[in-house]
């Protein structure tokens, strides 16, 4: 009697799966050509399966601006039983501000009731004009990929309260894909801790060689650390056996509007090591106890903002020199620097005045000035104050 209920069970489950429809995920990937890759119109699709065809379903970012350029996007989206999928239909209106053209890259499409995964990717602008403000084009499915497996380790840094209890997601964005959002995850164990290292095994269809990755964190739930200083991602694929390095050297900060917050971080193919020399004038109460971040722009990207820190030790003091080592990746010769100044925490001595800053790139040994001889002088309302300062020309004497 019970193996009599527990198949009539079984029957009943697939007769509903069959009969009552499909849930899948929509993973749309929007391509990073120029400023306004993006679209502020409504988006919908449209899928064509075996059995017949779905209705045309809007694709609804929740209430924020339409889709952003170098984003993915996801969307749950559920249809009547269609049978499998061989073409999809993408349609979007130029209705509103910045909203007629879009740099559509791909769209990876989940079958959650049957467990299939299908790609379309297009790569392609979709343009409307002033007589036909809605666009519609139509995809067959790319190709039918195998799947990779790789190795993601992730580090967590040493800074105070670095840690978080949030959910972490992570997207691999691939030469020829992109991978669902994967949640990682060890049941029953903390991660993301301060100072510790988590290695997740995750697997995705084949998206080529990956130039860049999405990591989000989401303190939706609660959380009583939502905050999180990410160092850095380490992606090995375990095919190729290529391991590459994403360096971030960050705060994730959720706020009390936007608990969840996502960053997407550029592969380097090579990183750079630092020597960063801060010197502090002799004027009277030239020192400062508040915190100092550097970001390092170059001919090839920039770094991320690094907070420049003895532990336990008073830096930027009258008259003082504090050296720094860091690592980034490789950004190319330096034409530019950015120094903030963080005042926010109470500090007794907000202002300071900065000398100059001297970068030595211990790589290609070349040593840059960067001269300012100013204070940097926060206020009651902005407490935090970042300057740029160029490269100091020896030729010409001036930056």
């Amino acid at each position: 009697m019970k193996l009599f209920s527990l198949t009539l069970i079984s029957v009943i489950c697939c007769f509903l799966c069959c009969c009552y429809g499909n849930n899948y995920k929509v993973i749309v990937r929007t391509g990073c050509g120029k400023i306004i890759a993006g679209t502020e119109g409504k988006v919908y699709i449209t899928l064509y399966g075996e059995k017949g065809n779905s209705s045309t379903i809007r694709l609804d970012n929740e209430g924020k601006p339409g889709i952003q350029r170098c984003t993915t996007d996801t969307f749950d989206i559920s249809t009547e039983d269609i049978g499998i999928v061989s073409k999809i239909r993408i349609e979007f209106d130029g209705r509103g501000l910045n909203s007629d053209n879009w740099l559509f890259g791909s769209v990876l499409l989940i079958d959650e009731t049957q467990k299939r995964f299908q790609y379309f990717q297009p790569s392609r602008w979709l343009i409307t004009n002033e007589e036909q403000n809605t666009k519609s084009v139509e995809f067959e499915v790319f190709q039918s990929r195998p799947t990779t497996d790789y190795k993601v380790t992730v580090e967590t840094g040493d800074e105070e309260d670095a840690g978080t209890d949030g959910k972490v997601y992570i997207t691999l964005i691939g030469e020829t894909g992109v991978s669902r959002k994967i949640l990682l995850d060890h049941e029953g164990k903390s991660e993301f801790q301060r100072g510790q290292t988590d290695t997740f095994y995750i697997t995705t269809g084949d998206i080529g060689l990956v130039p860049e990755i999405q990591v989000e964190l989401d303190s939706t739930a609660g959380s009583q650390s939502p905050n999180w200083f990410l160092k850095g991602v380490s992606v090995e694929d375990l095919k190729r056996k290529l391991d590459r390095s994403f360096l971030w050297n960050e705060w994730l900060t959720p706020t009390a509007d936007q608990k969840t917050i996502s960053v997407e971080i550029p592969f380097f193919s090579l990183t750079t090591d630092y020597e960063v020399r801060v010197v502090t004038g002799d004027e009277e109460e030239a020192g400062t106890h508040g915190k100092v971040y550097i970001t390092i722009y170059g001919e090839k990207g920039h770094s991320s903002k690094i907070l420049l820190d003895h532990e336990g030790e008073p830096e930027f003091q009258r008259g003082q020199t504090d050296t720094f080592y860091i690592t980034t990746g490789d950004i190319g010769l330096v034409p530019e620097i950015q120094v903030e100044l963080d005042s926010t925490a109470g500090s007794q001595s907000p202002n300071w005045f900065l000398k100059g800053v001297s970068l030595e790139d211990l790589t290609g040994k070349i040593d840059r000035t960067f001269p300012w001889n100013q204070w940097l002088t926060p206020t009651a309302d902005q407490k935090t104050i970042s300057v740029e300062i160029p490269l100091f020309s020896p030729t010409t004497g001036k930056q």
